[in-house]
């Protein structure tokens, strides 16, 4: 099968064909006869070729905006802001509080080890996982290693990560990140109006996300800078008092 053929197959299956998770196919794409083939393809089937931007991922949409689609954008607008954006706000939260950038990048590696250890560090990073609903299977007997073990088994059953170093379970984010960043924008700037078809054919209309505003993404990151703030003041209020209670 060819790396196009390939390509087809995970578009059909509907992947995000990225550099990071597909690279043979992404390939594929890239190039301007395998990109005119597959624009030809999808659209005798009532679909059409589509990306984020110039480097982003490739993944195949509607062309036309129906009530079934509209439903559909919905219900994973309903997914994301039940299940996905408390958990992207979990780790935006923990990268600032390391002194990273909040915004978690396509090619970005994420390691268990490092997650687990600064949750370790963290009275109120530990606290927020364990009070976290949204970690599918999570359990009350969960310890916060187990939960971050959960997360990022979600995050790569869901497309947005893929296990590149199984030995030290080291996960590279793929590009279907830029997809759940332009959801979780959308949602911020259109909370109040989602069961208006006007606002969600702006979802549907452009191929998914292709030119909904991208605002949301920096506000996003900016509470994620102020939990940020309240995980390094609380922390440093129980180390002192560590240190008190060994002083005496």
């Amino acid at each position: 099968m060819s790396r196009l053929d390939l390509a087809l197959r995970r578009l059909a299956e509907g992947c995000f064909v990225c550099a990071v998770h597909y690279p043979e196919e992404y390939a594929a794409l890239q190039e301007a006869d395998g990109r005119a083939r597959a624009e030809a393809w999808l659209s005798a089937i009532g679909y059409r070729l589509a990306r984020l931007d110039a480097e982003g991922a490739f993944f195949m949409a509607h062309a036309v905006v129906t009530a079934e689609l509209r439903n559909r954008l919905r219900d994973e607008l309903r997914t994301v802001r039940s299940r996905l954006e408390p958990v992207v706000g979990f780790m935006e939260t923990l990268r600032q509080a390391q002194g990273r950038h909040p915004q978690i990048h396509a090619g970005d590696m994420l390691w268990e080890s490092e997650i687990s250890e600064a949750v370790r560090g963290s009275a109120l990073l530990e606290r927020r996982l364990l009070e976290m609903r949204e970690i599918g299977g999570a359990r009350v007997t969960d310890s916060a290693i187990d939960r971050v073990r959960r997360m990022l088994a979600q995050l790569q059953n869901d497309g947005y990560l893929v296990e590149t170093n199984p030995t030290n379970k080291g996960y590279r984010v793929t590009g279907k990140i830029d997809y759940l960043y332009q959801l979780i924008g959308f949602i911020a700037e259109n909370t109040t109006h989602l069961s208006d078809d006007a606002v969600t054919d702006q979802l549907g209309a452009q191929s998914r996300l292709d030119g909904v505003p991208t605002g949301g993404g920096a506000a996003f990151s900016a509470q994620a800078a102020e939990d940020a703030d309240a995980v390094t003041a609380t922390d440093s209020v129980v180390n002192a008092s560590k240190g008190g209670d060994a002083a005496t």
